[in-house]
């Protein structure tokens, strides 16, 4: 009888662990387009595409865990990429893309 009981949590937990590790994103979803740029989200994926610079970045979400006394710390934006079209700065999981003419987006 245990080692039934035992092989079925087995079963349920390797179950568990295969369907929650996503590999595929499925269909991107488009966050937002204009004629110079486009951002999609497929999954874990975030593709940004600008097309007034012709360039692509990917971006890949990540689960971390804070370390403790680390929630004090300020932390600032860094900076990815900045070109003559677009500027991209991530901070705690937001992706900041600010273009040319001035517009701001932050994508979560």
């Amino acid at each position: 009888m245990r080692k039934a009981i035992f092989l079925l949590i087995a079963v349920i937990a390797a179950f568990l662990a295969l369907t929650a590790c996503e590999t595929d994103g499925g269909e991107p979803v488009t966050l937002y387009s204009t004629n110079a740029l486009t951002i999609e989200r497929a999954g874990r994926e975030t593709y940004i595409r600008d097309l007034a610079g012709n360039a692509e970045y990917t971006f890949t979400t990540h689960r971390t865990r804070a370390k403790k006394g680390t929630a004090d710390i300020v932390r600032t934006a860094n900076t990815t990429t900045t070109t003559d079209t677009i500027k991209l700065s991530t901070v705690h999981g937001i992706i900041i893309v600010e273009t040319a003419d001035g517009e701001t987006l932050y994508i979560k």
